[in-house]
């Protein structure tokens, strides 16, 4: 039984640490995100940049830039129907 229980916290270990270095990447991402919004900004003071969209921005790097402006199209027409 003592033997279960050590396995058993040890997964639980790895799970725990997996979860941290996801929230670590998660928040390095948002604040890339932001720091690219104040950037874009600066560049183009006259134009309102949603910040959901500069998210969707090289999420998928295998996809054509074609793909990525289709999505960015399908997004902005459910913003408006919405």
């Amino acid at each position: 039984m003592r033997d279960e229980d050590i396995a058993t916290l040890r997964a639980f270990e790895r799970q725990l640490h997996l979860l941290l270095e996801q929230k670590k990447r998660d928040e390095a991402m948002g604040r890339q995100g932001e720091t690219d919004l104040e950037a874009l900004s600066k560049r183009c003071p006259n134009v309102q940049i949603d910040p959901d969209l500069l998210a969707l921005v090289g999420i998928h790097p295998e996809n054509a830039v074609q793909d990525d402006k289709a999505l960015i199209r399908e997004f902005i027409v459910r913003r408006i129907i919405d």
